[in-house]
């Protein structure tokens, strides 16, 4: 029987089912994201939010990129609907929203946002990219990305909620 989650079909694989390397846009994208915001984003999320330091981001943002890292990796192996699917999904959607606070940002701050630049030229088009290819491969149900979309839509909230304390 299917639930919400898992959808008609899962099907396990071994580490990485053939052709599913979008799954791991993810994981790529974070990587690339903080490594552009770690030499300046505490400070400037200092000035313009709340109180922040390089260790604190380093300290929260390891064990998020693990657990991107491992629903990634976890999409990537089922190869098509489930839970896993669905959490890459919003993770890589996340991104999307995170691109256009750090867009928004600099436009309204009048100062650049670190994380603006990989927010621009690798989230957008990298979350393009991977919701054509889900919807193309059927890699998840509209229903999947829906769930994500809210899902990312969350966490994203969340995230940026996180700036103010």
């Amino acid at each position: 029987m299917a639930s919400p989650l898992t959808g008609p079909a899962s099907v396990q694989a071994g580490p990485a089912a053939p052709g599913t390397w979008p799954f791991l846009l993810p994981f790529g994208v974070y990587v690339l994201h903080t490594l552009e915001e770690l030499q300046g984003f505490a400070a400037w999320a200092s000035r313009h939010f709340g109180p922040e330091t390089t260790s604190m981001f380093a300290a929260y943002h390891i064990p998020l990129m693990l657990l991107v890292l491992l629903s990634s990796w976890r999409a990537s192996a089922v190869g098509r609907h489930g839970t896993w699917v669905v959490l890459a999904t919003a993770f890589q959607w996340q991104f999307s929203v995170n691109a256009l606070f750090h867009l928004s940002t600099w436009i309204i701050l009048g100062e650049y946002s670190p994380g603006a630049v990989t927010a621009a030229v690798i989230s957008i088009p990298a979350t393009a990219y991977y919701l054509a290819w889900i919807r193309r491969e059927d890699r998840a149900s509209s229903r999947e990305i829906g769930l994500a979309i809210a899902l990312g839509t969350l966490i994203a909230a969340l995230a940026i909620g996180f700036l103010f304390l």
